[in-house]
């Protein structure tokens, strides 16, 4: 409000119901104290982009349960091979990719060798994270 970069309690509350929100969470102080890292009692630009990217991080994370549920298809948390097959068994993709490209993705995302991709596997592939030039811990 005053323009020095630094949000307080006040300023945070009254920006809130200048937004629209009319149900101010009673544990604001909580939730500032959660984003106030070092303890000055006010949040500044690093603090809030912080708490804003972790924010995104946890959607993409929603996005990625979402989609590896519709892989994991019994539910037990982690995708077989079959339930890979299973999913990506219709005749465009398999015309796409091929039976030999599902059994690579297998073992290129499979990071622990257990012929299992767990979410951990599964969130790593989604970010990128996995070298194909890698040899497997098989």
């Amino acid at each position: 409000k005053n323009g020095d970069g630094l949000l307080t309690p006040v300023e945070l509350k009254e920006g809130l119901a200048k937004a629209g929100l009319k149900d101010i969470p009673p544990d604001l102080a909580a939730i500032m104290e959660g984003v106030d890292a070092d303890g000055s009692g006010v949040i500044d630009y690093t603090e809030f982009l912080a708490a804003t990217l972790d924010r995104q991080q946890y959607m993409k994370e929603d996005v990625c349960w979402a989609a590896f549920r519709v892989f994991d298809r019994n539910g037990d948390g982690n995708i077989s091979k079959e339930e890979l097959k299973q999913v990506l068994s219709s005749s465009d993709v398999e015309d796409a990719l091929g039976v030999k490209a599902i059994t690579e993705l297998m073992q290129e995302v499979d990071g622990n060798g257990d012929g299992m991709i767990d979410f951990q596997e599964f969130m790593q592939m989604m970010k990128g994270g996995f070298d194909s030039n890698q040899p497997n811990k098989r």
